[in-house]
Order: structure tokens, then sequence, then C-alpha cells
């Protein structure tokens, strides 16, 4: 190859709306007819499909071009795009990037949109980034009001519930394999049967979801509050890729154009009954993730599992003093009507069974003990796989918030009180992986006998203290329990030690 031919990228991308965008396969068809003009060789090809241009970090593609252009190899001069609007749609984020290639020696170059040389040229690419970004937004209300209109009109524009089809006219209709579910749902609720039970009652009968997955309380909920059994369409009920509902005004609710199969007297009447259940996380408002693999409720979280599903049993702690419940550990997928055995027990029975299970180490003979590798040990840890991935997004992220201050984007102080958050991150972050780094290294190789037994002595010392935090004692046990069983059925625990 030439060593004067300079090297390219070429990105493509058509979004959802695909207006005023050529096809992918005339993208690419359009860039390498550039790039022999131009005496470029293109090395490589990205390509994201049906993706919108407002969120990098939603493009796959787009990162990993962006992670190679910026890599000591410098496989890049360019990076070539049809227009400016398919390297991004948020000016923000155009600045950004573009910033950071150009300090790699990387320039972006729309093939449609050439830009003269001098002094006005950054401000007419700036001008292009600002239509691209307000043809975005505007279009976005466009589609947006058209959908409302087309609610309003009682249209459906969505994925069917479950028990409906749509027909050659585009209307929804009854159909009847599935309408049975829906029906049999509604009538067990007649009969005062809690949530959870009708979703235990609907798995044993062989009945899933459309998607094959087995009904849960969420998803009877569900159907039990939509109104389009009742012959109603509603439409804007949560926000877009959030966890949230949007409030009530905001939310459609008109007459539809399919046939109910229930009549608006009878579903009116009963969600009544539904108002003391809500969707989603009880007792919570907002937006509701959940916590992080590094916060532990209890030091059992993460080894007690359900010998009928094989899944983690959640800790749950009372909220409310004055109630007679005590903290215990819960199989999800009992609670959520998956199963029938039952999967629950008060963390104190498990607590108390462990330690006893551990003490008869102590009492035996040093001669019975027999010890072996861990197979489960020679396995990467994957929590630190975690804590290593964070440590690089960490480091993505710092490395835009300087651009972001060096380009004006951010004040001084902005850039300071975002440098600082960053630094508390990294510094919990590394201590995270130097503690999984050690429990790794301590735990890869088998103890002797005498040694385990000392160690099991020294765990039993930190599950004692009450100084010890949850988390020192979740990672002392780590060292020599990989799991353990308890079944409801027959009150019985089971121990899986690492070791032996």
């Amino acid at each position: 190859m030439d060593e004067s031919m300079k090297t390219a990228a070429a990105y493509i991308r058509v979004s959802t709306d695909r207006q005023e965008e050529l096809s992918p396969a005339a993208q690419k068809r359009e860039l390498k007819k550039y790039a022999q003009k131009n005496g470029i060789l293109i090395t490589d090809f990205y390509e994201d499909n049906g993706i919108s241009g407002r969120n990098a970090d939603k493009r796959p593609e787009f990162q990993q071009m962006i992670a190679n252009a910026k890599s000591k190899e410098h496989p890049y001069d360019y990076i070539l795009v049809w227009k400016f609007s398919r390297f991004a749609r948020n000016q923000e984020e155009s600045i950004v990037y573009k910033s950071l290639l150009r300090k790699n020696n990387v320039e972006v170059v729309s093939i449609t949109e050439p830009l003269i040389e001098g002094p006005f040229a950054p401000l007419i690419e700036r001008i292009i980034e600002w239509m691209d970004e307000y043809y975005s937004i505007r279009l976005a209300g466009d589609v947006k009001r058209g959908m409302t209109e087309k609610a309003l009109r009682g249209g459906y524009q969505s994925v069917t519930p479950l028990g409906y089809v749509m027909n050659a006219d585009r209307v929804p209709e009854i159909y009847e394999p599935e309408a049975e579910i829906v029906r049999q749902i509604f009538q067990l609720f007649d009969e005062k049967n809690t949530l959870t039970t009708i979703a235990r009652i609907i798995n044993d009968a062989g009945y899933r979801t459309r998607r094959g997955n087995r009904f849960e309380r969420r998803t009877v909920l569900y159907i039990l509050q939509n109104p389009f059994y009742a012959g109603m369409v509603r439409w804007n009920r949560a926000k877009h890729g959030k966890y949230q509902l949007n409030d009530a005004k905001d939310i459609i609710v008109v007459k539809g154009l399919h046939e109910p199969m229930f009549t608006e007297e009878y579903f009116n009447a009963l969600q009544q009954r539904l108002l003391p259940f809500k969707p989603g996380y009880t007792g919570r408002t907002g937006n509701c993730r959940r916590k992080s693999d590094t916060e532990y409720k209890h030091y059992l979280c993460g080894f007690l599992k359900c010998p009928v599903c094989g899944k983690n049993l959640a800790y749950h702690f009372p909220k409310r003093k004055d109630r007679r419940t005590y903290p215990r550990f819960v199989c999800w997928q009992y609670s959520k009507g998956m199963h029938k055995s039952a999967g629950s027990i008060s963390s104190l029975r498990c607590e108390e069974a462990l330690k006893a299970s551990l003490q008869t180490f102590l009492e035996m003979d040093i001669n019975e003990i027999v010890v072996h590798p861990s197979p489960k040990l020679c396995e990467p840890s994957p929590l630190l796989d975690k804590y290593r991935a964070a440590l690089a997004k960490l480091d993505q992220k710092a490395l835009r918030v300087r651009e972001a201050y060096i380009d004006g984007i951010d004040t001084k102080e902005e850039y300071r009180e975002n440098k600082k958050i960053l630094t508390e991150e990294r510094a919990k972050l590394e201590l995270l992986i130097e503690s999984e780094e050690k429990t790794a290294l301590h735990t890869t190789e088998p103890p002797t006998a005498e040694e385990l037994v000392s160690r099991i002595r020294d765990i039993l010392a930190v599950l004692n203290d009450p100084s010890c935090s949850v988390m020192e004692k979740h990672r002392a046990l780590g060292t020599v329990l990989d799991y353990m069983e308890y079944s409801g059925e027959s009150d019985t625990f089971r121990f899986y030690y690492l070791f032996t």
C-alpha cells in the first residue's frame, strides 16, 4: 500500500424515521465512490441501523469506531459519512466526539456537505449541526402529534395485548386461544384469588405469555388494569424508555375501534378492588432501579438459593416496626407465582444453620477433612470483570468532561465538580477491584486441612463480630462457601463448600 495514501473508516447510520435518508447500501456505495475519487482507502465499515443519532451511547458500532480511531495504532485519517447528521444529531455530543477525534488527528468528513477552507469553516459546520439537531427535534414533535391524533381517534399503534391480533384492516380483533387465558385471569380475580395465586394457577395449567415466559404477579396485574379489554385505547402511559408513569393528565384513554372482552361497568368496578395494588416497586416512587452488586442487605445475599428453581433468595426486611414480621429470605419466583414449593425462611434460622455447619469443621478430626481444588475459583471473578468495565467507562467519562471544559461547554466550576465526582467513584471502584483481586489470589490455591480449619475459625469470628460490616462478612464467607440451599418441603439446609 502507498504510504502516502490516507485511510478512513466509513460510518453508516439509518434512523427509525428514514426520512430524507439513503439506504445503508446506497450510503455505502456513495462513500466508496468518494473515497476512490479522492485517493482514500476505506479499511473498515461501521453500521448502525434503526437507531436515532440523538444519543451516541446507544450506538454500539459508533462507540467501537471511536474507540478504534483513538487507539495508538492510528488506523484512520478520516471518518467518512454521507451527511454530518449521520455522525450525530446532538450538537453537544458532536462537538465532544469531533474534538476528541481531532486530538487524535482524525477528521470527520461529510461527502455531501463539503466545507470551505478558512476561519468560517468551523462556523458553517456548527450551523449544519444545529440545523440537524433542530430537524430531529421538530421531527420528534411532528411524530408525537401524529401519534396523539391517531390515539384520539381510537386507533391502536402498538403491539396488541394478549388475547388480540391485528386483522387486515389494522383493527385489533379477539384471538380465542389467548383470550381464554385473559378471561380465566379475570374470573380467578373475581373469585377473590390473590395476584400471586392467579399466576401460579395459570402457570400450572400450562399457559405462557406471548414470549413463552411464565406469568408473574406483575403480568397479571397489568392485564387486570389494561382498559383495552373494556374497549378503550390507552396511549402515552409511561415515559419512553423509563420506569415511571406519566401524569394522568398526559395519558390518553379513548373509545377504541376493537371489540371489547368485558363491559365498561364490570371493568371499572374491578378497578376499585385493584386500588391497593401498585405496579412495580411497592412503596417506592419515581425512577426505581436495582441496587448495585456491591450493596448487600445481608451477608448471606447471593449464597442462599432455592432448590426448586436455583434462583437466589431475596432478603426482605420489615419496614414497619409495629408489624409482627421478621427479616426473611424469600424465593422471588415463588413470591411471583412461578412455582409452588415454598421458598421462605427467617434470616435468623439461616444464620444459625450456617454457623452450626461451620462449627462442625472445627469439631472434626483434622485427618477426616478432605480438601480438593475448586474449579469455580479457577474462573475469572464476574464481579471483578464488572468493576473493571465500570472503571473503563469512568475513563471515558473523565475524557468527555475534560473535552467539554476545553471546548467551553462546561465552566471551570462545573469541570471541578464533575472531576470531583468521578474521582470519588474511581476511588471506590479501585478499592473494590483490589479487594476482589486479593480474594481471588487468596482462594485460587486449595488450602491444606489445617489452613481451612484456621480460615473457618476466622470466618466465625467475623460473623459473630457486630463491628464487622455486611460486606466484610460476605467476602469472608465467600472464601469457603459456594452456596447453600433451603428446602421448604423438608425444612432442611444443604451446604456446598468450595474445597470439601
